[in-house]
């Protein structure tokens, strides 16, 4: 037969309800004062209290007519409930806030030029209303973004005019309008033109992105080619820095998006196209896996675009 101190006491017995009352009374050193703070009469917070001692077996409380004292064992074991309510009060919030897509971490994928335009301030606009959400940045090419996507690697995708072409099985949202604008070299003729034909840069060298599908690239040599010419390319880069370089220096043109001009490099100057040509950012989505933060993201996006 067992002895008394190796029966193991019915922990169960003891819920968040039995720890928070012990936690009153252990504030306050009054029943009474305890049994008002609860919004309930002092008998049954009594015997609650003497439940929690029965189960534990220890006596938290030292008990007169005129006062009520915590043993050893009850400032032990207030010290560890205050930690332990007060974890369980934040987790449990922490997953309200998620339930509510108001907290939480989101996967971005973007493309290079994202971060000059409206990405980065509509990210920073949604953590100041939800200081529970993050968010990580993975540079991508939308051809890769929509392999994620699809894989579930990331939960959002960021690149320009990506209402055409999109897999029917993902969505878009618009996050920021922008159009290209034509870099040239400070001495360049056209420097000084304050609306440039697109179809005037068939004689010129041009300094391009690559034509990948989906791309910047290709999105600006279609919009060439539907002006009626190829596009000249003297040089092929992967960033807007290498191209701007190489304008300033007279290697050709370029065409970017004008958040680019952001880029303030010494010896180029920006012009507006005579034909607007958009370079809208979207926030591309799988809608059966889209989580509450991301969804929360969206609706902000919705709001501001009026869409």
């Amino acid at each position: 037969m067992k002895t008394p101190d190796l029966i193991h006491p019915d922990f169960a017995r003891i819920n968040f309800r039995l720890l928070h009352y012990f936690r009153v009374v252990a504030q306050e050193l009054s029943f009474s004062k305890a049994a008002q703070r609860l919004n309930m009469s002092q008998p049954p917070l009594s015997l609650h209290v003497k439940e929690l001692e029965a189960t534990l077996d220890t006596q938290l409380f030292v008990r007169t007519t005129r006062s009520v004292a915590l043993t050893p064992a009850g400032r032990a074991l207030l010290r560890d409930v205050e930690k332990l309510l007060d974890q369980a009060s934040s987790s449990l919030w922490h997953v309200r806030q998620l339930g509510r897509g108001a907290a939480g971490h989101m996967v971005i994928g973007a493309v290079g030029t994202a971060v000059w335009g409206a990405l980065l301030p509509s990210l920073r606009h949604f953590v100041a209303q939800v200081p529970g959400a993050t968010w990580s940045l993975n540079e991508l090419s939308p051809t890769r973004q929509i392999e994620a996507l699809q894989q579930h690697r990331i939960d959002l995708g960021i690149w320009r005019e990506a209402q055409s072409g999109l897999p029917p099985d993902l969505s878009c949202q618009l996050l920021g309008k922008e159009n290209i604008v034509l870099a040239v070299s400070s001495e360049h003729p056209l420097a000084q033109t304050p609306h440039v034909p697109l179809a005037t840069l068939a004689q010129e060298d041009m300094v391009l992105l690559p034509a990948q599908a989906s791309s910047l690239g290709a999105y600006l040599h279609n919009a060439c080619r539907q002006q009626g010419f190829v596009p000249r390319i003297s040089h092929q880069v992967n960033e807007p820095q290498t191209a701007l370089a190489l304008v300033a220096d007279g290697y050709g043109v370029t065409l970017l998006p004008e958040s680019c001009a952001r880029i303030a490099w010494p010896g180029v100057s920006f012009c507006a196209l005579a034909e607007p040509l958009p370079a809208n950012l979207y926030a591309v989505y799988d809608a059966h896996t889209v989580t509450p933060v991301v969804q929360g993201f969206l609706d902000m996006l919705r709001d501001e675009q009026g869409a």
